[in-house]
């Protein structure tokens, strides 16, 4: 007969060690492998990396305080969308012998990816207890506390954790640095109009709760910044807002209609009809030229 096969051990995860500072070991030295980085060059300094590391938490809350004013719609998701008021466009018209250079306030919208203010990653999660801010931001991690909790952990953890907070607070500080660079752009257009015409620009809104029945589906909501196809009908002929921050709260729009700024007229006989995206640096060029030809 031929002889009988040895059964095959079966491999279960490696036991704990029954000695309680073995065990602490274990545990440590499993958390320094986890934390661990491939990368060259890295600096493991506990003073340094704390020092660092509060600097930029400083500066993210600083910038997340100044861009959520102009944020809506992140409760229900993993981004959110900034919403600015300002002067995006200088036109060209032509009123009978009169050549006009016109401005008026527009908004604008864009969708930021804000995850990473919301969520920690997989590197990070399930060693320190993550604590929220308080409300209206308790969707969001307070990562200072986050921050302070995490100090009580063992210099062998501590020293390759705190590289990877740094890593990930760094990404937070470049996310929120375009958020605040986008939101700046307005102004940086504003100061060009009024650079240019010699003038002062204020965004002409004038905001109250609104009773209307009718806007225009993409109306900008002064309160939520949503669009008013997205509020909800109540009674009355309101609307009001859906999101988190202001559920339930009514929809708010302007009295009047944007006032438009006449910037510049020219006596000029012809037809001039010409628009310029102050946006682009070649058309501000463009639009220099033009005033330095209607001036010539």
């Amino acid at each position: 007969m031929p002889p009988k096969k040895k059964r095959k051990s079966s491999s279960g995860p490696p036991k704990d060690p029954e000695e309680p500072l073995e065990f602490v070991a274990n545990i440590r030295e499993a958390g320094q492998k986890r934390f661990a980085s491939s990368r060259k060059n890295i600096i493991y300094d506990i003073e340094q990396n704390v020092r660092e590391i509060r600097a930029l938490l400083n500066i993210n809350a600083e910038i997340f305080g100044r861009v959520m004013d102009f944020a809506s719609n992140y409760s229900s998701g993993q981004s959110a969308i900034l919403t600015r008021y300002g002067f995006d466009v200088v036109k060209v018209r032509q009123r009978g012998a009169v050549t006009e250079f016109i401005t008026e306030a527009a908004c604008s919208s864009e969708r930021f990816s804000i995850d990473s203010l919301m969520h920690l990653p997989a590197s990070l999660d399930s060693v320190v207890v993550v604590q929220y801010q308080t409300a209206p931001f308790s969707d969001f991690i307070d990562y200072n506390s986050f921050f302070r909790s995490a100090l009580m952990l063992h210099d062998d953890v501590l020293e390759p954790f705190l590289v990877k907070l740094k890593d990930h607070v760094e990404s937070i500080h470049v996310l929120l640095g375009e958020m605040e660079s986008w939101l700046l752009e307005s102004q940086r257009r504003i100061e060009f109009i009024e650079s240019t015409f010699d003038t002062k620009l204020e965004t002409p809104y004038e905001v109250s709760d609104c009773g209307h029945s009718r806007h225009l589906a993409s109306t900008c909501c002064y309160r939520c910044r949503e669009r008013y196809c997205q509020h909800s009908e109540g009674t009355s002929g309101r609307y009001y807002c859906t999101d988190g921050l202001h559920l339930g709260q009514r929809f708010q729009c302007e009295k009047k209609v944007p006032k438009l700024y006449i910037l510049k007229t020219y006596t000029e006989a012809g037809k001039f009809e010409k628009t310029f995206q102050i946006a682009t640096e070649s058309d501000q060029t463009k639009l220099k030229k033009f005033l330095d030809y209607m001036d010539s």
